[in-house]
């Protein structure tokens, strides 16, 4: 989150692109307009974590049934890599929520 000297220079930036700059000004809005918001970003995280385990799932049953040491090796890999990803989601999740909260580092 921005403090409110962070906004008004900001706002003031903006200002003077407005006024110096207009085509640039239309290019950033029009590149704004384009990209993602943030809110549509997560829906890749909620779905990689379930995918691994899916798809590890299937690399163990095939392993187990073909007994074949090389799909065994591939599905446990997915499965350290997917058990990383989850780790990673949740440490990021509790950073943010520190830093929501103001339990994390003092800033000036």
């Amino acid at each position: 989150m921005l403090s409110q000297h962070e906004r008004r220079a900001l706002s003031d930036i903006e200002e003077h692109l407005r006024a110096s700059e207009p085509d640039l000004v239309h290019l950033l809005e029009c590149f704004h307009a384009w990209a993602p918001p943030r809110h549509r970003r997560r829906g890749v995280r909620r779905v990689v974590g379930p995918a691994g385990l899916a798809l590890a799932a299937v690399l163990l049953a095939v392993a187990f049934t073909v007994r074949s040491a090389d799909a065994l090796l591939l599905a446990v890999t997915l499965l350290l890599a997917d058990a990383a990803w989850w780790t990673l989601l949740i440490a990021m999740a509790v950073a943010r929520q520190r830093g929501l909260n103001g339990r994390g580092p003092h800033r000036r």
